[in-house]
């Protein structure tokens, strides 16, 4: 029972693992928050004035809407770009996949990736175009 049941949804190990580094990461922006919250307020319970580093950093954290904890994007619009060009890439491959196995019974579940990464791509490149600048 417990074999056939792995057997079947041993694809279920990624995506669990990717929701619990999800979770993780979200635990972890939290508390790095909590943190920088807590010596800002130390800082001023002391009668001192905070670093401004650390008063832009807290000022950034909190007014970014996308949850990057306060770290500017290393690549800005770049990492846009590139997840368009991935996105498109894996559709093409798997619509090349499906045009060599497209007699076969399984071919349907290429087109549907191909379908879905042609989407996504789609997607990016709407945000690329017409994203926050």
């Amino acid at each position: 029972m417990t074999a056939e049941l792995f057997r079947d949804f041993w694809w279920l190990i990624f995506p669990i693992f990717g929701m619990f580094l999800a979770i993780y990461s979200m635990m972890q922006s939290d508390r790095r928050a909590k943190t920088m919250i807590e010596l800002i307020k130390s800082y001023t319970d002391q009668g001192k004035e905070p670093p401004p580093e650390l008063v832009r950093l807290a000022a950034r954290r909190f007014d970014d809407d996308d949850g990057d904890d306060g770290v500017a994007h290393a690549h800005g619009r770049h990492s846009g770009a590139w997840s368009f060009v991935t996105f498109a890439a894996l559709a093409a491959g798997f619509a090349t996949g499906w045009w060599w196995v497209r007699d076969e019974s399984y071919a349907f579940a290429f087109v549907i990736v191909a379908v879905t990464m042609g989407v996504l791509a789609v997607g990016s490149l709407l945000i690329l175009i017409f994203g926050r600048k």
